[in-house]
Order: C-alpha cells, then structure tokens, then sequence
C-alpha cells in the first residue's frame, strides 16, 4: 500500500521503498540528505501484534565542520557507506554508531534540541507521532536544499544532523538547554536503542549532504529556529 510517511512497514514510500511484513530485510538508502532505515519485529518471527510502538524521539544537532573528514559530516558518511542494515543486529548497530558519532563531536556542537513522545494516559499512537516527525524533519531538509550555496568539494560548513527514533519503550529524553543535557539525551538515546528487541524504526537526516555544498550560520538557525544554542 502507499504510505505518506516515508518508510512503513506497509509497502511503498515516496521517500523510498520500504519493505512489508515478510518481505527482505530493508535496505540502507541514500536519501534526503542521509540514510532512512527500518526495522519490524516480524523479521525477527515476534508477532506483529505485539510490535508496539512506545517512545519517538527526535534528537537534532548543529555542528560546525572545519574539516569535514574529521567532523560530525565525515562520521555520518562512513556510516552511510559501511552500514549493514540487512539485520536487525546491523540496524541497531548503526542507530548506536550514530549516537556515538554525535557524542565524539562534542567540541564541534552549537545547538540542539530534542522532542519526546512516549505512550501514556493521554499520548496513544506513538507511531504516528513519529510519522509526523520523520516528515516535519524531511520537510525542512527539503526546504533547506534551496538555501545551500555550491562550492568546492570539502570546504568547512555549518550542519545540522536529525535522529528520528521509534521504540518499543523509553522515557522522555532531557530537555536541551545546554552540552550537558545534551549529553544526557544522546547518551539515553543510545542506551534505550542498546535494548535487546527495543528498536522498531529510525531515519538519519543530515544537511548539507553533498560535499560541494556548504550551510553557513544564518541559514542553520533561520531554517531550525528550534533549536537551542548550546
């Protein structure tokens, strides 16, 4: 079926193609200024009914890359071209890697934000909370793409890197308001997702994407007024 949220586990994506329920495992695609990826329970022979969606997040961060290779940009493109996601185990890994990246480009941060969603009295369907992050974050990079100014390859840059997870279950990351909570989030984050079965979905965007292409300071915050300096 069409889905209008990017990858399901229901069938065809405008953003990609995404894999159903006893389909291949899904595939790493190079999309949307990152890697989109996914992951069901059914591959793994859990009933589906049981696959339900407890926490989404979106954690951002704005960086600045005076050496792209060496940055929070280079990171993020080895990731993009080693990443198995053809397990669950590879999935999970790479989700984890990103996190740790983000963590490793602690000197580099600028601003950041998180937002959390998590199943409780009056919050039901996680999962389309997440469906309603992963396409207000493709938006703006889509938005973004327009402000990008070319240049030579491997010229330093401003960048803004966007997690968008869904788990089985987790609780509110912290607020950003500084490196430290900062730190907390990521390191939460990276914890929930370490969880044996706990990863249901993910999607990795970053902007700028292509080497020749360079953010500078005032497009960053014009175009993420969300985010938080830190």
């Amino acid at each position: 079926g069409f889905s209008p949220f990017g990858f399901s586990p229901f069938g065809f994506s405008p953003f990609g193609f995404g894999f159903g329920f006893g389909l291949p495992a899904p595939l790493l695609l190079f999309a949307l200024g990152g890697i989109a990826l996914t992951s069901f329970r059914s591959t793994r022979g859990i009933e589906q009914a049981d696959d339900v969606a407890g926490a989404a997040y979106c954690l951002q961060v704005a960086c600045y890359c005076g050496d792209r290779t060496n940055s929070l940009y280079g990171k993020l493109a080895s990731l993009a071209r080693s990443a198995d996601t053809g397990s669950y185990v590879g999935l999970q890994q790479l989700v984890s890697d990103t996190c740790l990246a983000m963590l490793r480009s602690s000197k580099d941060w600028l601003a950041a934000r998180t937002t959390s969603s998590t199943k409780g009295l009056f919050t039901n369907d996680v999962e389309a909370q997440y469906n309603r992050l992963v396409v207000k974050e493709r938006s703006k990079w889509e938005v973004e793409q327009t402000s990008l100014k070319r240049t030579m390859e491997g010229q330093p840059t401003y960048m803004v890197a966007t997690l968008v997870v869904l788990l089985r279950q987790g609780s509110d990351l912290p607020e950003v308001s500084g490196a430290s909570e900062l730190r907390d989030a990521i390191s939460q984050l990276a914890a929930d997702v370490s969880v044996e079965d706990n990863l249901i979905a993910a999607e990795v965007l970053w902007t700028p994407e292509d080497s020749n292409d360079v953010m500078d300071r005032d497009d960053l915050f014009l175009n993420f007024p969300e985010l938080v300096t830190v």
